[in-house]
């Protein structure tokens, strides 16, 4: 008969059968969350992340970045500072955020798993030396060792760097709990046992001590997660964060520590520019602390689930039965860990021939390369004929005009473009303006405003378009495509550039009429007939500026990377020790007298091969400090080596520097006008520049040592300046709302 007590004792065993582990239940919920939106996310983003929208019409009014949550259709959660919808920021910025956060709680935990053991099975004086350096590593601050690990790999190298930085002593915490249970572990009958039976120390702990903390690694790797999200974003506060330094070609932008990408490091960072705003701080620190709240409690539940309470006598699977989980013991898992015992040496081997033909095939598909081919007809140089023929006027990425524009240009005609335009304008060697807009036109435009034909594309333009000499139009897109047209508006071919990533730039083409395209962080080559050729990563971080043609032509330059036109292969040019590279955003460009340039912060390096030996030809920089407080946004050198820098910030501070071959300061410009742009360098060295407001643009042509520009004009539009052209005895417009030709009379020196 069953007394009252044993009535009560068994309901008090199935309440405890029937409690929740909620800790558990909420913790894999938004773990799952977030991993939805890591897998999922970009799917369901509305816009494009990067995608600035400095002003928009709302309720017949026009309203500037950044704009509120739930005032804009199109933006439930509002806008950053350069107009680009948060929603879709977030929805994109899980992705990379929580890859490097696995990466690197995967790291620290195989690091605190292999000390720990290390340290908890050792014994005497190296049992307390590594006690030691224990409890050195975890009595540094784990963002003071982050930010110090960063600084000596350096932000610029990305990801290795996080790696390197995070995981400097943030194994220290697992490796404390790890030596814990293995010291616990190593008093048991069952390791004096083993010892007994002749087992070795690395046997005992690969066979019985590993296998009784394995149970520990998913709530281990979990807390690790949770640590590593939560320092990523204090680093962000700080300024640091995966791709510090990414070059976005917007408006009042400099080579800062400025976001980019989007990934939440960066825009926490970034939402601290107007504290007074905080709604993006809220909404990005929320999605963060969504992750921190939600892998602490999934640890959390973890723990408790692997406690005496929930695993009573240390089955690890209760919804099993003993006979099954019996069996799973005997006929699986032993057998398993001894043929793994029996093999090792096989085992390692060919894990080692595994990682070297994975880090073959990485390194193959990162950097493609296959033999150039020769274009079908020969081409002398391509761009000279055109009279803008490329997004920075020529293949090479000059700036400099053959032209100057001394009398004030006077507004001749408006080609609207209703859809809005895309890119940047190109002008063929006839006066032919090529544009392209919204709704995915390409269009071809008179000397005089009239249209001549209009074809279909596929996708948005990027960027200008490209022009070589036999007349076609080479245009590529957001999809990574590149599209060519013929003379009268005929698609010629339509090829894949860059295996499915976005073109993050317009094309070149070189003197065989081969085209190079940016698509985010890696250079593609294609043949003049749409065959590709080569596909090589170039940078660490988001480009959207085209690559740059040396001289020669032999090598295609974008930023600190020089590519072997010929084969894709990266060139090594050691024009500075690597330490000297940390935060001066070095860079290569050619000038327009046809020598090789590298930029090494504020300093510019004349250099050449004499056969293979590299030859330093020149140095010159200026006095920056109190003048300037941030790196130059571009620079190039006149035909006739009149070096300029172009510095902006944020706010409506541009200056113009021109230094001459003696590094003296010829001409010192400070230009106040909002969203600066610069649209060329003319034949005499002076400099086209335009800004923007929400009313109108304003151009001015301001020369070396002239303390006034030359000429100062309007345009009245609220539409934002795209991009431009400078030609014979015209300045070209390209806004938003249409195609701005302006006279002028072009004055010989």
């Amino acid at each position: 008969m069953t007394t009252k007590s044993e009535i009560a004792s068994f309901s008090g065993l199935q309440t405890q059968h029937k409690k929740r582990n909620w800790p558990l239940l909420i913790g894999a919920i938004l773990v799952g969350f977030m991993a939805f939106l890591a897998i999922f996310g970009p799917s369901f983003a509305q816009q494009d992340p990067m995608k600035e929208n400095y002003a928009l019409k709302v309720n017949d009014k026009i309203r500037v970045a950044p704009y509120p949550a739930f005032e804009v259709p199109g933006y439930p959660l509002g806008t950053d500072r350069f107009g680009r919808d948060l929603l879709s920021r977030i929805l994109w910025a899980v992705r990379p955020t929580m890859i490097m956060v696995i990466t690197v709680a995967g790291v620290r935990l195989f690091l605190g798993l292999v000390l720990g053991m290390i340290i908890g099975w050792s014994e005497g004086r190296r049992s307390r030396f590594l006690e030691s350096l224990l409890s050195t590593a975890l009595s540094i601050p784990i963002l003071i060792a982050a930010l110090i690990g960063i600084f000596m790999v350096g932000v610029d190298r990305g990801l290795w760097a996080f790696i390197f930085g995070l995981g400097l002593t943030g194994w220290a915490e697992t490796a404390r709990m790890v030596s814990e249970q293995t010291r616990a572990i190593k008093t048991q009958t069952f390791v004096e046992a083993a010892r007994a039976l002749g087992a070795s120390d690395r046997r005992i702990l690969y066979s019985h001590v590993l296998r009784q903390i394995m149970s520990l690694l998913w709530m281990l790797l979990a807390f690790e997660i949770s640590a590593t999200l939560l320092v990523s974003a204090e680093l962000g506060f700080l300024g640091y964060y995966i791709g510090g330094g990414i070059w976005v070609e917007v408006s009042d932008f400099n080579a800062v520590n400025v976001e980019g990408l989007p990934e939440l490091g960066q825009m926490i960072s970034s939402s601290l520019v107007k504290i007074t705003d905080p709604s993006t701080l809220i909404i990005v620190g929320s999605v963060i602390g969504i992750g921190v709240l939600g892998f602490n409690l999934l640890g959390e539940g973890l723990r408790t689930r692997l406690s005496q309470e929930w695993l009573r006598g240390g089955r690890r699977f209760r919804f099993l039965t003993e006979a099954a989980e019996e069996w799973i013991e005997v006929r699986v898992m032993r057998p398993i860990l001894f043929w793994i015992e029996s093999h090792r040496t096989a085992l390692g081997t060919a894990a080692v021939i595994l990682t070297i033909l994975l880090g073959s095939w990485l390194t193959f598909k990162s950097l493609y390369v296959q033999p150039l081919a020769a274009a079908e007809t020969p081409i002398e140089v391509s761009g000279v004929e055109h009279l803008w023929a490329t997004e920075r006027h020529d293949s090479y990425g000059t700036m400099w005009v053959p032209v100057s524009l001394d009398s004030e240009p006077k507004l001749l005609w408006t080609v609207p473009l209703s859809s809005g335009a895309v890119g940047k304008p190109s002008v063929n060697t006839d006066g032919t303006i090529f544009v392209s807009s919204k709704n995915k036109i390409l269009s071809a435009i008179s000397p005089d405003g009239t249209i001549i034909w209009e074809a279909p594309l596929d996708e948005i333009a990027v960027g200008a378009p490209a022009l070589d000499s036999n007349g076609r139009i080479i245009v590529a897109d957001a999809k990574g495509y590149v599209t060519a047209f013929d003379e009268s508006g005929n698609r010629l071919w339509r090829t894949l550039a860059s295996t499915g990533r976005e073109a993050t730039s317009g094309p070149i083409v070189d003197a065989k009429g081969n085209i190079y395209l940016t698509a985010v962080d890696t250079v593609a080559a294609l043949s003049p007939n749409g065959t590709s050729l080569w596909r090589t990563k170039a940078a660490d971080t988001y480009l959207e500026e085209p690559p740059r043609l040396s001289p020669d032509q032999s090598m295609v330059f974008l930023k600190n990377s020089a590519i072997d036109t010929a084969s894709g292969a990266l060139k090594t040019i050691e024009l500075a020790p690597p330490e000297e590279l940390l935060f001066t955003d070095p860079a290569f460009f050619s000038g327009a007298n046809g020598l090789n340039y590298y930029r090494l912060g504020h300093e510019i390096i004349g250099w050449h091969f004499e056969e293979t030996e590299l030859k330093i030809d020149s140095r010159l920089t200026w006095a920056h400090q109190g003048t300037v407080l941030l790196l130059p946004y571009d620079q190039g050198v006149t035909k006739d080596g009149l070096t300029w820098f172009y510095y902006t910030r944020f706010g409506n501070d541009t200056r113009m520097i021109w230094l001459d071959a003696q590094s003296r300061v010829v001409g010192n410009y400070s230009f106040k006008n909002p969203n600066p742009k610069v649209i060329a360098i003319g034949e005499k060295g002076e400099a086209i520049l335009c800004g923007s407001t929400t009313v109108r643009v304003n151009c001015i042509n301001i020369a070396p040592g002239s303390e006034t520009p030359t000429w100062d004009i309007s345009v009245e539009s609220p539409a934002p300046l795209l991009g431009g052209a400078v030609v014979p005895d015209r300045l070209y417009l390209l806004l938003e709302d249409g195609l701005y030709a302006l006279e002028s009379q072009e004055t010989q020196p």
